[in-house]
């Protein structure tokens, strides 16, 4: 690695990087391992008068995977995460078996998080059966978000249709208390939903914000606008996901999605401690970057990606790792 590579990495590491050169100058101080007593950064997300960790456990198979087999330590880490003050926790109905390993540890500490899981049903019936069995699973009686589950354009044909069945259920289990609000998801389209957002009005929307930018910076350009607009809460989503084939730290990575103005959460899959200690140090105090610190990292990512797909561009991708 060339000397202007490293002082590079070492500048976003550090948070001092200069936009346009491999130097760099005094801005943010380096995150540092949180005191026991230290806690991660909260914001608002969006009108449901919650703080949420801007840090959150995205519970896909980053973390069914090493823990499926091993439900307790899995369930130490969750505990750990909840020493951190990480309290928004992400499931779905597809990321068996994760609600049923979190449903262990929720019972025992509800008040403490900020509960999510979605439904990729999109009829009325079909949502509400979902929504049964994740409350069943998680040991609780109301869920704080429930997502309809990854948008597709290529999927979801008739917004109209699925407006009758599966968001008529989101808003009647709302109603009931159920739910305390309702969101939608995806990574396939920055348009469909940009149009679910006008059309159904959800409290939240999950999707994706890497360096990358993908799709020419629309899903930060114009679906994040609009979002504030609507005063939503916005979750970002495969922050590292895909650009961890760049060198830059995972960490780096996460705090640059964690930077832009409206994100209120940024999830992901930490599948170990070690990784979980060191992305709360740095959502810890947390320190945001200024727009050339992110200008840079862009361009670092997309030199080291290049043209190659995003892993849920390719054909038979299944929504089940978070990060």
């Amino acid at each position: 690695m060339a000397p202007d590579r490293r002082d590079f990495i070492r500048g976003l590491a550090t948070g001092t990087l200069a936009l346009g050169t491999g130097k760099a100058v005094a801005q943010a101080p380096a995150a540092t391992k949180p005191a026991p007593s230290a806690e991660v950064d909260r914001r608002l997300l969006g009108q449901t008068g919650k703080e949420v960790s801007i840090l959150g456990l995205g519970l896909g198979s980053a973390f069914t995977k090493p823990y499926g087999k091993d439900r307790e330590t899995g369930q130490k880490l969750l505990l750990r995460a909840l020493a951190h003050g990480v309290n928004y926790w992400d499931t779905a109905r597809a990321y068996d078996p994760s609600e049923q390993i979190i449903g262990e540890v929720v019972k025992g500490v509800r008040d403490q998080v900020f509960l999510v899981s979605k439904s990729g049903n999109r009829t009325y019936d079909g949502f509400m059966r979902d929504l049964e069995t994740s409350l069943r699973n998680l040991q609780t009686d109301h869920l704080d978000l429930y997502h309809l589950h990854n948008f597709d354009p290529k999927k979801d044909k008739s917004l109209r249709k699925i407006e009758r069945g599966a968001v008529k259920a989101a808003r009647k289990a709302k109603e009931q208390g159920l739910i305390r609000g309702f969101g939608v998801t995806g990574h396939s389209s920055p348009d469909i939903l940009m149009e679910c957002i006008r059309r159904f009005r959800p409290d939240a929307v999950l999707t994706i914000f890497p360096a990358s930018r993908p799709d020419k910076g629309r899903y930060e350009d114009e679906l994040l606008p609009l979002a504030r607009r609507h005063k939503m809460g916005v979750i970002a989503m495969k922050a590292i996901r895909r650009d961890r084939q760049s060198d830059l730290k995972g960490s780096d990575l996460i705090r640059y999605a964690m930077s832009l103005k409206g994100v209120c959460t940024t999830i992901v899959g930490l599948d170990t401690i070690a990784h979980l200690d060191e992305n709360a140090a740095m959502a810890t105090g947390f320190r945001p970057l200024k727009s050339r610190q992110r200008a840079a990292i862009t361009r670092e990512v997309q030199l080291a990606l290049g043209n190659y797909p995003a892993p849920w561009d390719m054909p038979g991708y299944t929504d089940g790792v978070v990060a």
